[in-house]
């Protein structure tokens, strides 16, 4: 059964791989690896992408599912895999172990590690949490902004700027004066 499965899925890539080439998007993607999938990595899909193992596209919108997820561009919608890659903005959610947009997330991000290059509009919920800003929630063992405004909650809390509060172990606002690290419950002051 799992053999007639494999051999399913690849006769359909291979079968509509060069017609896929020559969209500039389509509303169903089947990836075994980048490039072996329905539509090309160069092309955008919106809809539902299955990566069963490495799947590429520009541009995602719509339900993403697989090992490892990758949008060179921005992404919508709802992704959920080992490894959730955004080349650009995250419009929507991230549910993976590793989770990394190189810009900006307006949504959530949930999984063991969560990485946004610039500006949370929204939440990460992990272990490790990091980003440039933060405006909503960080909930984690380790939550690392330069800018929090916000809520952070976790074991160490660290920002350069607060406006907001810390709940954690120790919270550290390095911007500060005094009082850069403080215990328990650090306001914005």
């Amino acid at each position: 059964m799992k053999r007639w499965i494999v051999w399913s899925c690849l006769s359909i890539i291979l079968l509509n791989n060069g017609a896929a080439v020559r969209a500039d998007s389509g509303p169903f993607q089947l990836s075994l690896v980048a490039p072996l999938q329905v539509v090309a990595p160069e092309h955008s899909v919106t809809g539902l992408r299955l990566n069963l193992l490495y799947g590429r596209n520009t541009h995602m919108s719509g339900l993403d599912i697989g090992l490892f997820n990758v949008t060179t561009g921005t992404f919508a919608g709802h992704g959920a895999g080992l490894f959730n890659y955004a080349g650009r903005e995250v419009y929507g959610t991230h549910e993976g172990v590793v989770n990394w947009a190189r810009y900006d997330v307006h949504g959530a991000q949930a999984g063991f590690i969560n990485v946004v290059g610039s500006h949370v509009a929204g939440g990460q919920f992990g272990v490790i949490n990091y980003t440039g800003s933060v405006e909503g929630l960080q909930l984690g063992l380790y939550n690392r902004a330069i800018d929090a405004a916000g809520i952070q909650i976790g074991v160490l809390n660290i920002t350069q700027h607060l406006t907001g509060m810390q709940i954690g172990l120790l919270n550290v606002v390095s911007g500060r004066q005094q009082f850069r690290a403080v215990p328990i419950v650090n306001l914005a002051w």
